[in-house]
């Protein structure tokens, strides 16, 4: 099958899949996900595993604008009022998550190792499946804030997190820490990189906003700003997202007409999120759901439980309305493709066996992705 025919196939099937979801009343993410899982090798393989590779620059774009739309909902002049709060929330909910995913893996028989790498990514949130739901569901702008500013926590502290513990095990063979020194050179090697890569982005941004006659010009800077942060940190293996992440967050703070790539974006972030979507549903593989047995099975039961018990924990220190601390929660349980990005990284190196991380977050991947924007909608339907 040639490309061409592979992405018709799968935005037809995305939007087919999601118009039926909305008929049945469910998220329409929901749909693009079954839709992606129908098409895919997992069940009638009409796209094939050696098309889905050719397809990774979409991924590629699709994550580093979902990234840069995160970045981009951190405006101080307008979270502020939030900070505090929100902050709040955020560090009861990952702390919590990163410690009791790795005690309960840990205490499975799961090796240090593993149980520590699989703890970090616990904590990243799918911003993809969020933001599309939020898009159905507008009315809800303050409580969507402080979920995507969470959202947008959640997956930072994943991958800055991520890079300085893959740094760490690397250097002590999994092992407790001898006080190495390399350690923290290639800790702060990959996210100095990443900051400075995204900075640079930022500033692009900030001069496109500024000087660009028309908005079609600016999409097509955007784009092509956000292909190459997310290309040149692969090419250097830095965090990519977290690049993306904060040139959103320098462009958003620091540009005076930081509405027009917001608003340049609008006009394609729908069909890129569908896309990215149903895309993700092909990469499914059901087979791996009763392959991971306990280990997938601790991993998926803890997560979710430490994404309601954090949140609910940390806004019991907020002034949030009751209705917000019940149901934030449950708004921060999908997971995609942030993790699954993550995973491949783990697996990449040789302190990890291939094949051993991959398989329990796909599995979790399946679950939270089928799951999660159900929940993520009834929250939004909830809230006051």
């Amino acid at each position: 099958m040639n490309i061409s025919l592979a992405i018709g196939i799968i935005l037809l099937a995305g939007a087919a899949g999601g118009k039926i979801a909305r008929l049945v009343n469910l998220p329409s993410v929901t749909g693009n996900l079954i839709a992606g899982i129908l098409i895919g090798p997992s069940v009638l393989g009409i796209v094939q595993s050696d098309v889905l590779t050719d397809l990774t620059p979409i991924n590629d774009l699709a994550l580093g604008v979902i990234a840069l739309s995160i970045g981009a909902e951190l405006q101080w002049s307008k979270v502020k009022k939030l900070a505090g709060n929100v902050t709040k929330v955020f560090f009861a909910e990952a702390l919590i998550t990163l410690l009791f995913v790795f005690l309960a893996l840990y205490f499975t028989n799961v090796p240090f190792r593993y149980a520590l790498i699989l703890a970090v990514i616990s904590i990243a949130t799918a911003p993809g499946a969020i933001i599309a739901c939020i898009r159905e569901n507008p009315g809800k702008a303050n409580f969507s804030k402080v979920l995507l500013s969470v959202v947008a926590l959640d997956n930072l502290f994943a991958i800055t997190l991520f890079g300085i513990v893959l740094s760490f095990l690397q250097v002590t063979g999994g092992n407790l820490p001898d006080g190495s020194a390399p350690f923290w050179i290639m800790a702060t090697r990959d996210l100095g990189l990443a900051i400075l890569i995204g900075l640079v982005a930022g500033i692009f941004l900030i001069l496109t906003a500024e000087y660009a006659k028309k908005d079609g010009h600016i999409l097509v800077s955007v784009l092509g700003a956000v292909l190459m942060t997310v290309g040149v940190s692969n090419q250097l293996d830095t965090p990519a997202l977290l690049a993306t992440i904060i040139a959103g967050v320098i462009y958003v703070n620091f540009s005076k007409r930081a509405s027009r790539i917001s608003r340049s974006l609008f006009t394609v972030e729908g069909t890129i999120l569908l896309a990215f979507l149903t895309l993700a549903g092909t990469k499914l593989d059901l087979s791996v759901l009763p392959a991971v047995g306990q280990i997938g099975a601790v991993y998926i039961i803890a997560r979710f439980i430490c994404k309601l018990v954090g949140t609910r924990l940390g806004s019991l220190f907020t002034d949030f309305p009751i209705s917000w601390k019940t149901n934030l929660g449950r708004a921060l349980t999908p997971q995609a493709g942030v993790a699954i990005g993550l995973a491949i990284i783990a697996e990449q190196k040789e302190i990890f066996s291939p094949n051993s991380i991959m398989p329990v977050i796909l599995a979790a991947v399946v679950v939270f992705e089928l799951i999660g924007p159900i929940l993520v909608r009834k929250a939004l339907c909830s809230v006051e």
